[in-house]
């Protein structure tokens, strides 16, 4: 990354890229030390900024990662990582920041879980707040960067949402998961029942999961925006029988609608991911899922591969018909290797 102080320079010394925050433009020597401080940072911390390369060409196209956040005010707060994603003016309108800030945004909560994601953005560059939006953050307020003179507008806050996991339910966190349970199943998701179904049934349902967390073979993933809603969760349950001990079965997944689309179902199987590889014994993850909503490509951009398909495997009570489909992950994303016998 030393290398990459040329592309580095050009890139920060663009006006066009920072006509939204002149002010906080660098120098070709303000370029120097901030790149020597990310390379500081890179070898205390083991995370950080990154070179943004063209697959095709190799040439570096932006800059993007986290880092701890320097300008965190509240020391009582959740440690916070500073969302940082800039891209060439000329590779500008061809989606590449989007895609970019979604997967660190994953990335982030993957491996930082109790870190908190923050991201800042002048309120007039409506390109990079619908970027950070649409990568799952939320606004959260504002404030004024230090470079700032007396007219200069405020930068927008944007948080990431929090991603926790608990070993048993409250009485009121019971009573959030079935409300989710219940939006995401009216809105057709499938999550174990039909649209409409009783929530006393979604309840029974629930109790199952919960004597599962309760003899310690399960672990609940929560996903929470930054005002506590819950908007994200998933089971990671463990069969009883000890030829399965070594396998983690990803159930009830599901996003809340009204987050749907912005990266949130993304966040939070990235946090579970994480979460799996701190299971003791676990080396294996599976789930199932029904043909017909398009999922299976979802879980194959996040590392999951179909390892087996029951043709109209599953019949459900109005007649319907869909295959049953059974796809697997190692928890560190590496690839499965099968011994082939017969």
């Amino acid at each position: 990354m030393a290398g990459d102080l040329a592309a580095y320079t050009a890139l920060h010394t663009d006006p066009r890229t920072y006509v939204h925050a002149p002010a906080t433009m660098p120098d070709p020597e303000g370029c120097r030390v901030r790149l020597a401080s990310e390379l500081e940072h890179w070898e205390t911390e083991q995370f950080g900024y990154v070179a943004v390369e063209d697959l095709v060409t190799g040439r570096v196209i932006g800059w993007g990662g986290v880092r701890s956040d320097a300008e965190q005010s509240d020391p009582g707060a959740r440690a916070a990582l500073n969302l940082y994603y800039r891209l060439a003016h000329d590779v500008l309108g061809r989606g590449y920041g989007r895609e970019l800030v979604r997967t660190i945004v994953a990335a982030a909560v993957e491996v930082l879980p109790d870190r908190t994601v923050l991201a800042r953005a002048r309120r007039h560059n409506a390109g990079s707040v619908a970027t950070a939006l649409s990568a799952g953050l939320h606004e959260v307020g504002t404030e004024a960067h230090p470079a700032d003179g007396p007219d200069d507008p405020p930068f927008v806050v944007l948080e990431a949402p929090h991603f926790t996991s608990v070993a048993a339910l409250t009485p009121d966190l019971r009573e959030e998961v079935l409300d989710l349970w219940t939006r995401v199943n009216d809105d057709g998701g499938a999550v174990g029942f039909q649209p409409g179904a009783p929530r006393p049934a979604i309840r029974a349902a629930l109790s199952r999961h919960e004597d599962v967390l309760a003899d310690g073979r399960g672990v609940l993933a929560l996903l929470r925006a930054p005002d506590g809603r819950l908007i994200g969760l998933g089971f990671w349950l463990r069969d009883g029988w000890p030829g399965f001990a070594h396998i983690a079965m990803l159930w009830r997944f599901m996003v809340d609608p009204a987050s749907q689309g912005r990266n949130t179902g993304r966040i939070l199987l990235a946090g579970m991911h994480g979460l799996a590889r701190t299971l003791p014994g676990v080396d294996l993850l599976r789930l199932d899922y029904r043909s017909g909503l398009g999922v299976g490509d979802f879980y194959a951009r996040m590392g999951w591969v179909e390892t087996g398909r029951q043709p109209l495997g599953l019949r459900f009570p109005d007649g319907t018909r869909r295959d049953d489909v059974q796809m697997a992950r190692l928890p560190d994303g590496g690839p499965l290797v099968y011994d082939g016998r017969h």
